[in-house]
């Protein structure tokens, strides 16, 4: 499918007044524009933003109550719990929570359920175990925001609940001691898109602050810069938009994961062949896959061991068995990616539909969402997969285009599953075999107005001539960083490019030189689709970066496309 250029529509005017006012390249004015910062005081804030600019913890509705509740079982040596989620953002919830309340000498233990045994959420089971154990006060992360029914069975256990969540709140909450989610509608804290490790960060900074206006620390009081490496990886693995307090969170995150403290990422970057330099790209696509595979294969319990091992050898054997379920997780989902492309091809009418539903006796439940996000990538229409289980009830996960919402075509869909959640460009369901049938034509044709918004877009920051590609436009780009979704890379346009030379790398990669005004630079297009012969010239568009090697950096242009 042919992509569609999309320039976004200059400012001058406001861009040269950014450009005078900050001492900044146009480029760099105009780019600031086009993420929705539009004076001095937003840009500076986005360019010099400080933990210092992170809002009161206690703007959060029931914080109070919270810290009031977790001082008591401090002072009265209480057994408590974290109930984490077993993905990324509910690994680093617990392992941060934990690490803190082990700091302070309290008597703490923890819990991530299994994903296919116990499914998402609070389990009762798990509950009643813990209260066996002794546990009086449970503190759950990333996940409670539902558990009506169990945060109520767990009283009559002797149990309290404090949940911190960032899904939807729904109409009924769970009755607990105090719940903590920027996303209720009286919560007066101003950054609702947190993840669960950033409401967890919240209760840790609230709770040092009233600890030490007690005197509590007589030896020195924990330094919470040392867990923001969590935060940071637990706020880009779970897909939030990088900015405002996301933005400082991961920003001062990703400066403390260059020279870690933390054993266990130590050992996660040796594991995952990231040496020196950490970027937003290596926490969503190389530490998060290894952490979200322990809880896509088995259970997320060694994913939490290895953030709170004080061992380096024994973080360094956790890491590579974290290794080896991600490649596990790699084959069983290049098999699932085989299957489901043998369905599609050999059934042209899903093909020429408005949507794409498959389903299997073979999947594997804990991995059809990243297959589906693949077939999307492909095909370029919303897409469920469903993984049919021995009772022959279906667990599907689906994934949109951008500008479809496939929770509300789901919505229209609702007889006939058993359970259906998400937004909008992911959700969930569960569904009997028999009902799938009839489920891919409702689909289908709840997407039928939808046909307009599967062309495939790039957005473009502005059009430039290539000899303002300088050194010192790619250092002041960097501010701009950590990238991700919310804050884009840098993406520009450059026409009438001369191609001087160029060479295919391992298949798949096309290295070529370009010239423009007289200067030269190296170009890189990756992962082609098929191999391709550039003419003479061409209009390309790329991200300006430096190639490091051996300590030196060059100036290179990434592609992101081309045309002729």
């Amino acid at each position: 499918m042919k992509t569609n250029w999309i320039i976004e529509k200059e400012n001058i005017k406001l861009r040269d007044k950014l450009s005078k006012s900050l001492n900044i390249s146009p480029i760099t004015a105009q780019i600031l524009l086009n993420r929705g910062i539009e004076n001095e005081t937003e840009a500076n804030i986005f360019l010099n933003c400080t933990l210092f600019d992170l809002p009161s913890p206690y703007l959060m509705k029931g914080m109070d109550i919270a810290i009031e509740r977790i001082k008591k079982g401090l002072n009265e040596n209480e057994k408590m719990a974290i109930y984490g989620d077993y993905d990324v953002d509910g690994v680093t919830s617990t392992a941060l929570l934990y690490n803190f309340l082990k700091d302070i000498n309290a008597n703490v233990t923890y819990y991530n359920p299994d994903r296919l045994k116990e499914g998402y959420g609070i389990n009762f089971n798990a509950v009643k175990k813990l209260a066996e154990d002794g546990v009086t006060l449970i503190i759950s992360g990333d996940c409670g925001i539902t558990a009506v029914n169990e945060v109520e069975q767990a009283k009559e256990l002797g149990v309290e609940f404090i949940v911190t969540d960032h899904h939807k709140p729904p109409e009924e909450l769970p009755q607990a001691v105090s719940v903590l989610n920027p996303k209720l509608k009286d919560c007066k804290y101003p950054a609702k898109e947190i993840v669960g490790v950033g409401v967890i960060f919240n209760l840790v900074i609230a709770l040092r602050r009233a600890l030490r206006d007690e005197g509590f620390f007589k030896n020195g009081e924990p330094n919470l810069g040392d867990y923001l490496d969590l935060v940071a990886l637990g706020t880009v693995a779970d897909c939030a938009p990088l900015l405002d307090v996301n933005r400082i969170l991961v920003k001062e995150g990703i400066k403390r994961m260059q020279n870690p403290k933390r054993i266990g990422l130590q050992a996660l970057k040796e594991a995952s062949s990231v040496k020196g330099e950490v970027t937003s790209y290596d926490l969503g696509f190389k530490f998060g896959p290894r952490i979200n595979a322990s809880g896509r294969m088995s259970t997320a319990d060694n994913a939490v061991k290895l953030f709170i091992s004080n061992d380096l050898e024994d973080a360094r054997e956790i890491a590579k068995g974290l290794n080896k379920e991600n490649t596990n997780r790699q084959g069983t989902e290049a098999g699932i990616i085989k299957e489901a492309v043998s369905q599609l091809e050999s059934n042209p009418d899903i093909i020429g539909s408005n949507c794409i539903v498959l389903a299997s006796r073979n999947w594997h439940p804990g991995i059809i969402g990243i297959v589906a996000s693949r077939i999307v990538e492909r095909y370029e229409k919303p897409t469920m997969l469903i993984a049919i289980g021995e009772d022959g009830v279906g667990k599907g996960s689906g994934r949109s285009v951008d500008g479809v919402n496939i929770y509300a075509a789901l919505s229209e869909c609702r007889d006939l599953f058993l359970q259906f959640g998400g937004h909008e460009l992911a959700a969930g369901l569960s569904i009997r075999e028999e009902n799938i049938e009839k489920f891919r034509a409702m689909f289908d044709k709840a997407l039928e107005s939808n046909k307009e918004q599967y062309e495939h877009k790039l957005n473009i920051d502005c059009s430039v001539e290539l000899e303002l590609i300088t050194d010192s436009l790619i250092d002041e780009l960097d501010l701009l960083a950590p990238y991700g979704i919310g804050n884009p890379e840098p993406v520009l346009l450059s026409e009438q490019i001369e191609v001087i030379s160029q060479q295919i790398f391992k298949d798949k990669h096309l290295g070529f030189k370009v010239k423009q005004g007289g200067k030269f630079y190296d170009a890189i297009w990756f992962n082609l689709k098929e191999p391709t012969t550039l003419p003479d010239k061409i209009d390309m568009v790329f991200t300006p970066e430096f190639n490091k090697w051996n300590g030196n950096k060059k100036i290179r242009l990434r592609v992101r496309d081309v045309s002729w």
